[in-house]
């Protein structure tokens, strides 16, 4: 009986080990060059129940793309065994001895680290003095006899490798063009592919100089990105991704020399080598190579349970809402953000439909993009910034809003929703409310921000004072001359504390200058509440025979003050000379209107 127990405690204890998880770091051996791109590999062998990953911070390197996740699943004595290879692409900046850390994991409900690795950087100079010298089986050495364009053929190629071939709109492909060499060769880019039929971005270019080393049949390729894209579909049908044509001018040696093969990717023409010196044991070729031409078949996205309000989003998604104050005065600018997270088709995500209530008017968004181009699809967020403004008093309800995508692994659709958002909206002069605002209570006067804004006050009340006596001598011509009703206030007078606020925070000025523009119409069109809007403005002037030139110039000068109230924009006019446009622009109506 112990024997027996002690035969399977032995065999448990076996399996065990057997089945231990590995994790580890592997680089490219050293010594690299600096410039030179490499790849750090963490791989996991039976992740099964891995719950998070984090790299280190590569100090010392350039992150040139990654992470590359990579699961394969296969077989051992033990049974199923799964691994995970994360690889990232990094640059050496500078020589010297560097380690690269190793990454954490959580398997198994454990904490984990892989190996660290010491690698050493060394200057071009340095990389060219340690050169091995060639020999009659390297590909740089010519035999005599030996057809040059053959191996030329097998030694240096190009490749486009799609993660798909069939998709449907608005789900992105993978495109990866390389070239692959074992040659001394400087390439030309002749003429980049055409991607009729996609919106493209862009996640790696030949500028990022990315090289990496691949085995291929024995022989070890310099393998060089020379663009890698991601193509999202606009409609369905079948489409062509162009070929990259590049020329090539190869050097072989007809002796055995020390010389390590190099590769010069340019776009352009390659420069002219007239000058160079002439070896009678070299020897150039040149030739032009292409990737073949790819279909892709682009599907629509079914017609089977298609949300009325689906607007062409593929992928996976959430949706979040905010207003910047749900607290406002009459005529004071809000801003209602929309912000769509996840991975998908970001741009071509069109803005959700936002049903205003009536009596809040609402401008076309600001869309602000923070995005992930290393991920496929993209991941990260679109934000949708709305700003508006409400004329009267009251509490008003801005519905939910309702985003549908399709999924693409499950094959459904699926619509989000926010909840209705709440604004009260309050009998209150904004101009009134931004001088007590800003000057708070226990505030010292001594401070300059604090000081502006009552030298602001006081000018305004002094300004109003002297109004408020030139509109009584005026009512009294009025009844000496035997006339009836009260004078209509002037363009200059309308405007009188935008001239106030020029020197002021552009918010302010932007803000008062806009309301003084819609006073203006309120009193010569009789505009009220939701009538004010530029759609509705442009068809009232048009009416009244105002020329389009005009009609445009008023729609330029609200939306500069949206743009500066609104986004804090920077607005190249002057406010000075945005005020004389305005100014002149009204009293040009004006007179028509009269």
């Amino acid at each position: 009986m112990r024997k027996t127990v002690i035969i399977l405690w032995a065999l448990i204890f076996s399996v065990l080990s057997k089945a231990q998880v590995t994790f580890k770091t592997i680089v490219t051996s050293s010594p690299l060059t600096v410039g030179e791109s490499f790849q750090v590999q963490y791989i996991i062998d039976d992740a099964r129940m891995m719950t998070s990953f984090k790299e280190p911070s590569f100090n010392n390197f350039r992150l040139i793309s990654g992470p590359n996740i990579y699961n394969s699943i296969g077989k051992d004595i033990n049974g199923i065994k799964q691994t995970r290879n994360a690889i990232y692409t990094l640059t050496a900046m500078r020589p010297g001895h560097f380690i690269i850390a190793g990454a954490t994991a959580t398997i198994n409900g454990k904490l984990l680290r892989s190996n660290d690795v010491e690698i050493h950087v060394i200057t071009k100079e340095a990389s060219k003095r340690l050169d091995k010298p060639a020999d009659v089986s390297s590909d740089y050495f010519l035999a005599p006899g030996e057809d040059p364009y053959e191996k030329i053929r097998k030694n240096l190629f190009l490749k486009l490798m799609v993660d798909k071939k069939s998709c449907y709109v608005g789900e992105p492909v993978l495109a990866t063009f390389k070239l692959y060499s074992r040659l001394e060769s400087k390439s030309d880019i002749v003429k980049n592919p055409g991607f009729y039929g996609f919106t493209v971005y862009d996640m790696l270019n030949l500028s990022d100089n990315e090289m990496a080393i691949e085995n291929i049949y024995g022989k070890s390729f310099d393998v060089h990105t020379i663009r890698k894209v991601q193509l999202y579909p606009l409609q369905e049908g079948s489409f062509i991704i162009d070929p990259i044509e590049v020329k090539n001018r190869i050097e072989f040696s007809r002796s055995a020399v020390n010389k390590k093969t190099e590769q010069e990717i340019v776009e352009g023409v390659l420069a002219n080598n007239e000058n160079e010196t002439h070896d009678q044991n070299l020897s150039t070729f040149e030739t032009d190579l292409s990737t073949e031409p790819v279909k892709i078949h682009v599907k629509p996205t079914p017609l089977k349970n298609k949300p009325p309000g689906f607007n062409g989003a593929i992928g996976r998604f959430s949706i979040s809402t905010n207003v910047g104050k749900d607290k406002l005065a009459e005529n004071e600018q809000g801003t209602f953000e929309i912000k769509i997270q996840g991975n998908g088709n970001f741009t071509q995500l069109a803005a959700p439909s936002v049903n205003w209530p009536l009596g809040i008017e609402g401008a076309e968004p600001e869309i602000k993009d923070e995005l992930d181009k290393s991920q496929s699809p993209l991941s990260g967020s679109r934000t949708f910034r709305y700003s508006f403004v409400v004329a009267k008093a009251g509490q008003y309800i801005i519905p939910r809003i309702n985003f549908s995508f399709f999924n693409t692994d499950s094959g459904r659709y699926k619509t989000i929703t926010t909840e209705p958002v709440q604004i009260q909206i309050d009998h209150e002069n904004k101009s009134e409310q931004i001088v007590s605002n800003d000057i708070a209570p226990g505030s010292t006067f001594g401070q300059k921000k604090y000081w502006f804004f009552t030298l602001a006050f006081v000018i305004m009340c002094l300004v109003a004072f002297v109004l408020f006596f030139k509109k009584k001598k005026n009512k009294r011509l009025t009844i000496n001359d035997g006339l009836a009703g009260s004078k209509t206030p002037t363009v200059s007078e309308i405007l009188s504390s935008s001239y106030l606020l020029k020197n002021a925070d552009d918010k302010n000025f932007y803000n008062s200058l806009q309301q003084a523009t819609w006073k203006f119409f309120s009193i010569h069109l009789h505009f009220t509440g939701s009538e004010m809007n530029k759609s509705y403005l442009a068809i009232r002037l048009k009416e009244k025979g105002i020329d389009q030139n005009t009609i445009d110039s008023i729609r330029d000068i609200l939306q500069q003050c949206e743009a500066g109230t609104f986004t804090g924009a920077d607005i190249l006019n002057n406010k000075n000379d945005l005020l004389q446009e305005t100014k002149q622009t009204l009293e040009k109506i004006e007179k028509l209107l009269l």
